[in-house]
C-alpha cells in the first residue's frame, strides 16, 4: 500500500520580460507577484526573484500564472526560470534552512 504525502517544496522563481523597450520592469514584476499572493503561499520577494513554499503541483500552478501575468501586461517575450528544492527526508521551512546556515557563519 502506498501512502501519498503531499510534498511541500521551496521554489525560486524569476520572470522576466524582454524586449519590452523600458529598463524598469517593476509593473512586469508586480505583474507576476501578485500571482504568487493571489495562491496564498508564503514567499519572499528578492532583488532579483521570488522564494515561495508551496506543495509541488502547486508551486508548477503558481508559475505558469505568473508566466501569463507577465505576457498578459503586454511582454511579447518572457524568459521564467524556476528552482526547486525538494528534500524528502525532513520539511524545513524557507526561514529554518537561511537559520541553519546563519548559525554556521557565526
Amino acid at each position: 500500500m502506498v501512502i501519498l504525502v503531499k510534498r511541500f517544496v521551496v521554489a525560486e522563481l524569476s520572470v522576466v520580460p524582454v524586449g519590452t523597450g523600458r529598463t524598469g520592469l517593476s509593473d512586469y514584476i508586480a505583474a507576476a507577484l501578485r500571482e504568487v499572493k493571489r495562491a496564498g503561499v508564503k514567499y519572499q520577494l528578492c532583488p532579483t526573484c521570488t522564494v515561495f513554499e508551496a506543495e509541488f503541483d502547486t508551486a508548477l500552478k503558481i508559475v505558469k500564472a505568473a508566466h501569463q501575468a507577465v505576457i498578459d501586461s503586454g511582454a511579447k517575450r518572457v524568459i521564467t526560470t524556476l528552482r526547486i528544492d525538494d528534500r524528502l527526508d525532513i520539511q524545513r521551512t524557507m526561514e529554518e534552512r537561511v537559520k541553519r546556515v546563519a548559525e554556521k557563519t557565526k
